[in-house]
Parts: C-alpha cells; sequence; structure tokens
C-alpha cells in the first residue's frame, strides 16, 4: 500500500474546498437522516483511488473466515480450528499458571488486557495482569490490589496497544520489537539470549512472537500440565491443530496469534460504504473522510485497510507517568540502538477507538477530539532532539468545523459496533472471563 502524494492531494483540495466548505458543520453526534450526497462520494472516492490509480477495496478488510485472504504468517497458517483453539485460550483466565503469589492462580487471561468491550484492549489506560482486581463494567474499574509490592504487580508502563487488526502489521509492539519481517529484517544481532527480543530467533511474523513472548513475560507459561494438556474439550481441539505434539508455550501463542488475526472491525461504516454502501457514512462523516485523505494528510500514515504503517515517529507525545524503561521512553530507538531513532513509536490502527478513551503511547491523551487538535497545531508537547520531529509534523490549519467533521469519521465511521462476535462467554475450565479474581467474578456476575 502506497500513500497519495501530497502535492495531488493539494490540487484535489483547491478542487473540493467549496463542497466541503459550503456544508461543513457537525451534526449532533453524526445523527442526522442519512441521504444520498454523490457529490461527497464522488470526491471521497476519488482522493482514495487516486483517481482510478487503485482501489476502494485496498483499504477493506476480508472476512474474518476467509482465511485466504487475511494476511499470515507462513509458519502459521489459519484453519478453523486453530482460530477456535485461540479463541478459547486468549480468553482462558486458566492459563494464569505461573503467578508470582499463589492466589493468583486462573484468575487472569490474555483478554484480561485486550477484551472486546474495550476495542481489544485493557478498559484503562495500563493494562493489569497479576496483581490486578476488579472489573468494573467494561474493564475501567480493574486496579492493582494493595497487597502487591508495587514491581510485582503486572502492569504495562505503556499504552495497551490493541490487537484489533494486527494481521495487517509485520512487527508488533509500539517499538516494534516483535517479528522478523518489514522494518526488523534484518536485526537478528539484537536477539541476544535473554532478552526480551529472544524469541524473535523462533523466525515468526509479529503477531507470532508477540503471543509467544507475552505468555512468558505475563506469568502465563507453565502449560505442560495446565488445563490446556488436560481437558477433553481443549485436548480434541488442540489434536486437530497439532496432532501428536505436545502442548507448549510456543504452539499455545500459535493458536492465540491465529485467533488475533481474525479480529477484524470489517463491519464498520467506513468498511460498508468502500464495498459499495453509500448510505453507510453520513454528509458529515463523508466530509470529515474527505479531510483525512487531503488537507489533514492523515492518510500519509494511517494507510491500507488497518489505517497505520510499519513505520515509526517521534511526535513528542508524552509517556506514561512514572515508565521507567528505555523501551517505553525511547521507543524504536531502545531496541535498533541509534540514537535517531529514539522517541519514536510505531503507527497504530485507528479502528475503534471510541472503545478506550487513552491515546497516544502513553494514553495521555483523553478524547480523540484532543489527539486531532494536537496534530493541528503541529506543536510537540514534549521537547524532543532537533531534526527527530517528521516533517508532515507541521499545523495543518484545518478549521473547527473540518476538526469536528474529522472527529466524527474517526469516532463513528471507523468503529465496528459488534466485536463481541468475536468474544468467548464461557470456558472449557468454567472459569469467568476476561477476569476471575473475586473483585472481577462480582463485576462481572459470574
Amino acid at each position: 500500500m502506497w500513500s497519495v502524494p501530497f502535492n495531488y492531494i493539494r490540487c484535489i483540495v483547491v478542487g473540493i474546498c467549496l463542497l466541503v466548505a459550503g456544508c461543513s458543520g457537525m451534526e449532533p453526534g453524526g445523527g442526522e437522516e442519512i441521504e444520498e450526497q454523490p457529490e461527497l462520494d464522488e470526491t471521497l472516492a476519488d482522493l482514495i483511488t487516486f483517481q482510478g490509480q487503485r482501489s476502494l477495496l485496498d483499504f477493506a478488510f476480508p472476512e474474518s473466515d476467509d482465511f485466504g485472504s487475511i494476511p499470515q504468517d507462513p509458519n502459521n497458517p489459519l484453519s478453523a480450528e486453530k482460530v477456535e483453539l485461540g479463541a478459547l485460550l486468549f480468553h482462558e483466565t486458566a492459563l494464569a499458571t505461573n503467578p508470582i503469589k499463589a492466589e493468583a492462580v486462573g484468575t487472569y487471561s490474555c483478554a484480561t488486557c485486550h477484551h472486546a468491550g474495550a476495542g481489544f484492549q485493557a478498559g484503562i489506560g495500563q493494562g493489569i495482569g497479576e496483581g490486578g482486581s476488579g472489573w468494573g463494567q467494561n474493564g475501567e474499574g480493574r486496579r492493582a490490589q494493595s497487597s502487591y509490592a508495587p514491581d510485582d504487580v503486572d502492569i504495562q508502563l505503556i499504552r495497551t496497544p490493541s490487537v484489533l487488526n494486527t494481521a495487517y502489521q509485520e512487527v508488533m509492539g509500539w517499538a516494534g520489537t516483535f517479528g522478523v519481517r518489514g522494518p526488523n529484517r534484518g536485526s537478528d544481532i539484537l536477539w541476544e539470549e535473554g532478552t526480551l527480543f529472544e524469541v524473535n530467533r523462533l523466525g515468526y511474523d509479529g503477531l507470532e512472537s508477540q503471543a509467544i513472548a507475552a505468555l512468558t513475560r505475563h506469568r502465563m507459561d507453565s502449560l505442560e500440565n495446565s488445563i490446556v494438556a488436560t481437558d477433553p474439550t481443549y485436548q480434541a481441539l488442540w489434536e486437530s491443530v497439532f496432532p501428536g505434539e505436545p502442548v507448549s508455550t510456543e504452539r499455545v501463542g500459535l493458536a492465540i496469534a491465529a485467533y488475533e488475526r481474525t479480529l477484524l472491525a470489517n463491519k464498520a461504516p467506513f468498511q460498508r460504504w468502500l464495498k459499495g454502501d453509500r448510505m453507510a457514512l453520513s454528509a458529515a462523516e463523508k466530509r470529515g473522510a474527505i479531510v483525512y485523505f487531503s488537507k489533514g494528510d492523515c492518510e500519509t500514515c494511517h494507510t491500507g485497510p488497518s489505517l497505520n504503517q510499519m513505520d515509526f515517529y517521534a511526535l513528542g507525545m508524552p509517556d506514561v507517568p512514572g515508565a521507567t524503561e528505555d523501551i517505553d521512553i525511547l521507543g524504536r530507538g531502545a531496541y535498533v540502538r541509534v540514537e535517531e531513532e529514539e522517541y519514536k513509536f510505531k503507527v497504530p490502527q485507528l479502528y475503534n477507538l471510541k472503545d478506550n478513551p487513552f491515546y497516544g503511547h502513553g494514553g495521555t491523551f483523553r478524547s480523540i477530539r484532543e489527539v486531532v487538535e494536537y496534530y493541528n497545531d503541529g506543536i510537540p508537547a514534549v521537547n524532543l532532539p532537533a531534526g527527530r520531529l517528521p516533517e508532515q509534523f507541521v499545523p495543518l490549519e484545518l478549521t473547527d468545523d473540518e476538526i469536528d467533521d474529522l472527529t466524527l469519521f474517526l469516532t463513528e465511521s471507523l468503529y465496528d459496533p459488534d466485536l463481541d462476535r468475536y468474544a468467548k462467554a464461557t470456558l472449557p475450565s468454567g472459569n469467568c472471563t476476561p477476569a476471575n479474581d473475586t473483585q472481577a467474578k462480582r463485576d462481572l456476575g459470574c
């Protein structure tokens, strides 16, 4: 996927400025009666396709069971059985097998920090595995337990990233530390034994490497005698996916990664519009999309089906308060050990942003509009070394109406309202999910 040249965008903007300005202004909640807007549709289609030089479907997701169309690791081919196994394992709190404290056994899962209700994020700025308690309505009530020493709580000191649409990411993590292809090709000298990056020696793509590493990092890696190896439901699935192979952290990670590759926001209104439903977006949302693909210059970095990119930028956004590890502060620079790459973080995907009101790698922005205004102002919140800011980070001079429309597009048009179709409400273990500690069970009513 390539980006539209900015000079071309400038030309298109000149041609549509009267169209946009003449009808700009966000209707409350984008809730106006939707009518056909052929002029807006044509303008938007021209911007996206670069006047026919690419297809609208270049930005469309496949169906989640169309495995042949979903990007995948050739060493971890998708199958219906593997995806089903991975879905159960992703939500299975009985995989919490190796916590620091015995009372935490069986109390958390991958879904604790990446659940459907929060757009496969945590519901809070920083996910908490072991040492967390409670749930609230949507994960927002999870807190560190006072009985744990702070260093023993498994809390992420960077905003918990979404696993939604991660099939379109060659490398994983804000610093791109996981995966052997794309921007990490040739970086094997960095995969030293005993480091976070050692998992890349297995040769997998980012999603697979990250899933395997996460099981160890989040204290879920004592699996040989776990429920996966003893429960009849899991054993039947396991034998269909890994016949004759023993349960291992690597294979559990591969199944989880296979499931994660199918988590696609393909019911979002913009996806429906791309596939021909011209009534899927309101006029205000279409105007916001026009700003996105023109004056806002968003597509330069946020492109392709998931509106992301395997590039890294220093934008002067604040870190998580209290962050201490180099990887959470220096980002890509801490991985590649190149000074010019310090403070750079990976371009994130943009779907279902409103499910989890924490934005930026540090989670310090609390609304989508606040982020749009930050880019529009083009002024870094944190001082960076000279020459580190990208040339694209300049004031955009969007009007208030254009900011309103762009915010609406990002908030509503890119929102898939039915991510629960990917969740598992019941597990072979009978445990609660996404979390299974005493307070979480009360909050979840299970």
